[in-house]
């Protein structure tokens, strides 16, 4: 068995994520971790399975891509493996008028103290520009980095919090 990334992008229409999973469980792929959105009319599935060689997944999704509407890649990957956690988990959560390069100037700041952002979404309505991010900090630095995400926000002219997150129950 392989471990497999497994992306799939294109037009949004019902039905994608039951066609991808159905074609997975038939060929006795588990799925154990994805993502998946709609940006803008447009569907986005990031996937790891476990499951048959790469070769064989994308050969059996080459079907749900024929008509063009959609785009399928498989890639093997290296299995991650059991690791503990580095640092202590955080929300990120900035809003503001929509400008170039706050994406960029915040997690720079996370980037440069050490932090991993986990997860991060955008989303853009009207002129409202909001980011979420889960993000792990190193121990121990949450005052500095919260006051400097406090200054760059007040430089980009955007609001900012920084919270502790709520740990998963698994």
């Amino acid at each position: 068995m392989s471990e497999l990334a497994i992306t799939v992008i294109g037009r949004d229409r019902p039905g994608i994520v039951a066609d991808v999973a159905e074609v997975l469980a038939r060929l006795g792929a588990n799925l154990t971790d994805s993502t998946m959105t709609r940006l803008r009319g447009h569907f986005a599935m990031t996937l790891i399975c476990v499951g048959p060689a790469a070769a064989d997944v994308e050969a059996a999704l080459a079907p749900l891509a024929a008509d063009g509407q959609l785009l399928a890649t498989v890639r093997a990957v290296a299995p991650d493996g059991a690791t503990a956690p580095t640092g202590e988990p955080y929300v990120l959560a900035v809003h503001g008028a929509d400008r170039m390069g706050i994406v960029a100037a915040m997690t720079r700041v996370l980037t440069d103290a050490g932090g991993n952002v986990t997860d991060l979404s955008t989303r853009l309505t009207g002129s409202l520009y909001v980011v979420v991010a889960e993000v792990d900090l190193p121990p121990g630095t949450f005052d500095e980095v919260a006051g400097r995400l406090a200054r760059t926000a007040a430089e980009l002219g955007v609001g900012v919090s920084l919270r502790p997150a709520d740990t998963d129950l698994l």
